[in-house]
This record gives C-alpha cells, sequence and structure tokens, in this order.
C-alpha cells in the first residue's frame, strides 16, 4: 500500500532526530496533504550542501523529482534547470515563468536538520528550500491534472543565485519558444511582504597590510570608508540609498587586525545614477585605502537591474487581491527583486514569498499554517496571470 505525504512526513522527522537528535516531538497541526508534501521537500532539500559548484547536490534532487512525475527536464549550459509544463487548454501561446533559486548561503551541516513543533518548522537556511519545493509541486500538480491553468508553465531553477553578477536569462529571454507572458519568482519568505523593485549593487571592499603592526590603521580605515560613503548625497531626488551591510576585521599574524572588509549595498530606481554610485564606491574605496598606506580592493558580489515596475501592475492587482482575500495584510517596501530582469526587457514580473515567518543568520523559522496560504495564493496567481496581463496590456 503506497504511504501518503504524512506518513512520509513522520518517517523524515524520525530519521532527523536519529541523526540530530534536535528534533522536538509535539503534536503538528495536521497541514493541507499539498502544503504537507511541499513542506517535505523543503526540509528534505534544506538537509543538501549548498553552496556548491552548479548546486549539483540539490539538482540532483529537483532532477529526480521531475523525472518521477514523467517529466523531461533540461540542464542548461550554466547548470540551471529548464521544464515545460503543458497545458490541454494552451494553443502555441507563450508561458508563465516561475523561477526559483536552487541554492542556500546559510546551510549548516547539522543546523539544517529540520527542528518541528506543533506549529512551526525550523532550520540554517531553511527558507531557501522552500521555493525550489513550491516549483517542485507545481509541476507535480500541473502534470497530474490536479490543477491547470489556461496556458504552460515553464519552470525554471537556476544553479547561480539570482543576485549573481553572472547570471543571465538568454535563454528564456532570447528563446521565441520559451519567451514568458509573464514571470513569477518564487522565494520563501515572506508571504507578507509586496517588493517594488529598484536595482541594486552589492559590493566587499577588502583592505589590507603587508607588515605587522601595533596601530589599529585597517580598523579606522573601514570606519573612515563607512562614514565617508554614509555620508555622501548621491542624487537630488533621493533615489539613490547605500546600506552597510558587514564591517569585519581580523588579526593575521600581529596585536593587531592586518586585514578588513566592508561590505555595502546601493540600491536605486534609476540605472544611470545606480552605476555612477557603483563606480563612486569603488573610487571613494581606493582613495580612503591609499591615504592610509593600505592595499584595497573592491569586488561585485551581486546585481540586480532596476527593471520596469509599471510593466506588472496587473499582477500586483491581483496578488493584492489574493493575499486580502487569505485575510494576509501586506506591507509594500522597496528592494532589489530579481524579477526586474524580466520587466526590464518588457515582461511583467513579479516575486513571491510563499510562507510566513523569520530569516535568521543561524536558523530560519517558518509558520506551518502559512505554507497551505502561500500555496493557494501561487496556485491562483498562475491561473490569472495570463488574464491579468491581457486586460493591463
Amino acid at each position: 500500500m503506497r504511504s501518503g505525504p504524512k506518513d512520509f512526513i513522520l518517517r523524515l522527522i524520525n530519521t532527523l532526530a536519529g541523526k540530530a537528535g534536535r528534533v522536538l516531538h509535539k503534536p503538528r497541526k495536521a497541514l493541507n496533504p499539498l502544503a504537507d508534501r511541499l513542506l517535505v521537500d523543503a526540509l528534505r532539500m534544506a538537509e543538501l550542501p549548498s553552496p556548491a559548484p552548479g548546486e549539483e547536490p540539490r539538482a540532483a534532487f529537483v532532477l529526480e523529482r521531475l523525472k518521477n512525475f514523467n517529466l523531461l527536464p533540461a540542464v542548461t549550459d550554466s547548470g540551471s534547470i529548464l521544464v515545460r509544463l503543458h497545458s490541454d487548454r494552451s494553443v502555441n501561446e507563450e508561458p508563465v515563468l516561475l523561477f526559483t533559486d536552487l541554492g542556500s548561503k546559510r546551510w549548516h551541516p547539522s543546523d539544517s536538520l529540520a527542528r518541528l513543533d506543533a506549529d512551526t518548522a525550523s532550520g540554517a537556511g531553511l527558507s531557501d528550500s522552500l521555493g525550489p519545493a513550491a516549483l517542485l509541486q507545481t509541476a507535480e500538480n500541473y502534470s497530474s491534472g490536479i490543477f491547470q491553468g489556461s496556458r504552460d508553465l515553464l519552470l525554471l531553477f537556476t544553479a547561480r543565485s539570482l543576485d549573481d553578477p553572472e547570471i543571465n536569462f538568454d535563454s528564456i529571454l532570447h528563446t521565441p519558444l520559451n519567451r514568458p507572458l509573464a514571470a513569477v519568482g518564487v522565494r520563501g519568505l515572506s508571504l507578507d511582504r509586496l517588493i517594488r523593485p529598484v536595482g541594486s549593487y552589492r559590493l566587499k571592499t577588502t583592505v589590507s597590510t603587508e607588515k605587522s603592526e601595533a596601530s589599529n590603521r585597517v580598523t579606522e580605515t573601514l570606519i573612515d570608508m563607512a562614514r565617508t560613503l554614509m555620508g555622501i548625497t548621491w542624487d537630488t531626488e533621493g533615489k539613490t540609498k547605500l546600506f552597510i551591510h558587514h564591517i569585519e576585521a581580523g588579526t593575521v599574524y600581529g596585536p593587531a587586525p592586518a586585514e578588513g572588509i566592508l561590505d555595502v549595498e546601493i540600491e536605486s530606481s534609476d540605472s544611470g545614477l545606480l552605476d555612477l554610485a557603483m563606480n563612486a564606491v569603488k573610487a571613494t574605496a581606493e582613495k580612503i585605502g591609499e591615504a592610509s598606506h593600505l592595499k584595497s580592493e573592491t569586488v561585485l558580489l551581486s546585481f540586480t537591474p532596476p527593471g520596469n515596475p509599471e510593466k506588472s501592475a496587473g499582477l500586483f492587482d491581483v496578488l493584492r487581491r489574493l493575499t486580502k482575500e487569505m485575510h494576509i495584510k501586506t506591507t509594500e517596501e522597496n528592494g532589489a527583486d530579481p524579477a526586474s530582469f524580466f520587466t526590464a526587457d518588457g515582461i511583467p514580473a513579479l516575486s513571491l514569498g510563499i510562507a510566513l515567518g523569520r530569516e535568521g543568520i543561524k536558523r530560519d523559522v517558518i509558520e506551518l499554517d502559512s505554507v497551505e496560504k502561500g500555496r493557494r495564493i501561487l496556485e491562483r496567481l498562475i491561473m490569472e496571470a495570463g488574464a491579468a496581463v491581457k486586460n493591463a496590456g
């Protein structure tokens, strides 16, 4: 007799308890079977090491699951996974794209083993696995006929981080068969946040000295850089902002720090101003480093273009209505959103968090009840995306 998803998750909980002895054995609220299945995939994927070259462990998991659904995924030159789900109601029409990132920057060999209690699931980097798990469940439901929209779906699991400076969507944007009518990015958190996209550069400056010394020159230089950058007025309209993400200095072989880093992010809704600000950060860091007689190097960590949010007005209207119907109070805020890669090319797009909870440095906490709400909102958004774009156009 074939076991159901709830039997499977109970076996998974027992397995995790045997590995780490850290699962909390408390009664868990019963979820919708589809939400249970999504959670199972998320927990299993969260265990797999990441980041890894090409995200092979997680990619292998996704490929195996897709093949179990009798689907034929393709692997791109960059290692991303692409699969098309056919709708019986679609006749040579542009598909709707769902995309997500396979990897996580917060995986830990023991802390990523899940903890479950009556109301929450938690683990290091757990929220990062919810996006791929949601796409896998969509693939299973679409291919089995549990639900179908009026168009084909194109699912993309990227091997690179969605803000990686080297990422590109050429296989989607420049292939007529794949170019979508609309695109929806699926992330873990948070279902109650609607992102108004702005462009973003993230930069890391490393300063170092090659000789041992008793001064705090490295630390003082980092502080000087941070103060100088925070004091700059980037443009008269306030479109451009800079945020300090991380400052760290460490001792290598002397009594005082010999090396340190400054990690900053620039955001702007104007691509020209964004590029000017990035070049100004590099020049400022180099100038201050030289003045302190320290070696200085600035590298680009991530990039997201500003995009064209007006293209997505129809999709946002649908998402606002759906979250309201689910009694989810949403907040709208500016932020970097990989959906901008598509709106910049004229394709309506947005990103959706699939659950509620909080993302932590060492542990994410996911509210179990919210997984079903996020799953249903994503399903409805898929079904209504085509009409929303057509009506807005």
